[in-house]
């Protein structure tokens, strides 16, 4: 009865109905409730691509997918073109969170997927909702730049855990593991063509910390870039781009953190990159952008999914502008 309660909440805070007098009281009654449940963190069902997820009912997705409807859709079309190229695609999801990606690449296509998260509350539901999935594999890690155990903990705020550095030295910390040796118990990732990396704010150092894998597999990278949150980590963030691209890295594309796409830039430009990185610094992480860095044996893959990508979201905002402009043609 609890749960079925809290799914009622959930969903007419998600979706409440236009405020009126008459559902005034019921609109303070449900925030109340909702407040109740959020301390209960209790899981309700909450539709991801085509299948149906636990979520925590702290956790803020719902509400952006809502102000976002693009929100990671881009990286399931992405995945969809690399599996035309390579049909025995295999992609790693760090930070995989409770399985949402897992959810929207396999709305797309199939193949086989790691995921690896190393909060406990977040494993745990990623365990319940990985479990309707074949070959999603799982690994409870945190990664790092090096496999070392580092006073840190972990922080969980609306859905998301990153590390924050711990003065204490009483033997709480937490363990470190580099993909490299996350890999040896996953020899069938080795080769992974697609890597998508979502830490916030450790998401540099992880892609240094892998630049044996990224040199061998060469995969298409999909990773966070927040100039705020690198900061917090000491990490002056447009030293990645030199990174990649001494390992053979030649092209990106820009997206919002909504979503949107914003742009494509080649690697050797770098004062893209720097107007880049003044653009998404000194926001606080209210906004920030995705980056999907492609190697220069994979250009054709490149051009093909920009090409896509331009005309995907000039069809969107067409019909958003259509629609618009019919709404206010009937005023």
């Amino acid at each position: 009865m609890l749960l079925t309660y809290a799914q009622t909440v959930h969903e007419y805070e998600v979706n409440p109905p236009k405020k009126t007098i008459l559902n005034r009281f019921v609109n303070r009654l449900n925030s109340r409730l909702f407040s109740y449940f959020v301390k209960q963190n209790v899981l309700v069902d909450f539709n991801v691509g085509k299948y149906k997820l636990k979520l925590p009912f702290s956790h803020a997705l719902p509400f952006i997918f809502k102000l976002y409807p693009q929100y990671s859709s881009n990286l399931a079309r992405i995945a969809g073109q690399v599996h035309k190229k390579y049909s025995d695609l295999t992609l790693i999801d760090i930070g995989a969170n409770i399985g949402d990606t897992v959810a929207l690449l396999r709305s797309v296509a199939n193949f086989p997927i790691l995921c690896i998260e190393g909060d406990d509350y977040f494993f745990s539901v990623l365990e319940t909702n990985s479990a309707q999935f074949s070959d999603v594999h799982l690994a409870k890690k945190y990664v790092g730049d090096a496999s070392e155990f580092v006073n840190a903990a972990p922080v969980v705020s609306s859905g998301t855990a990153h590390l924050t550095k711990s003065e204490t030295t009483d033997g709480n910390g937490i363990q470190l593991e580099a993909l490299s040796d996350i890999l040896k118990d996953h020899s069938a990732f080795q080769q992974a063509k697609l890597l998508k990396v979502d830490t916030d704010g450790f998401d540099n150092k992880i892609l240094r910390g892998s630049t044996d894998f990224l040199n061998a597999a060469r995969p298409v990278i999909f990773f966070e870039y927040d100039p705020y949150l690198l900061a917090k980590q000491g990490d002056d963030g447009l030293s990645i781009f030199s990174t990649l691209s001494s390992i053979g890295y030649t092209r990106i594309l820009v997206y919002e953190n909504s979503g949107d796409f914003v742009m494509s830039a080649n690697l050797a430009n770098k004062q893209h990159l720097i107007e880049l990185n003044n653009y998404y610094s000194g926001r606080e992480g209210k906004r920030y952008c995705d980056i999907c860095v492609f190697h220069g044996e994979d250009e054709d893959l490149f051009y093909s999914i920009r090409k896509n990508e331009l005309a995907f979201f000039e069809k969107s905002r067409f019909e958003l502008s259509d629609t618009s402009a019919k709404q206010f043609l009937f005023l």
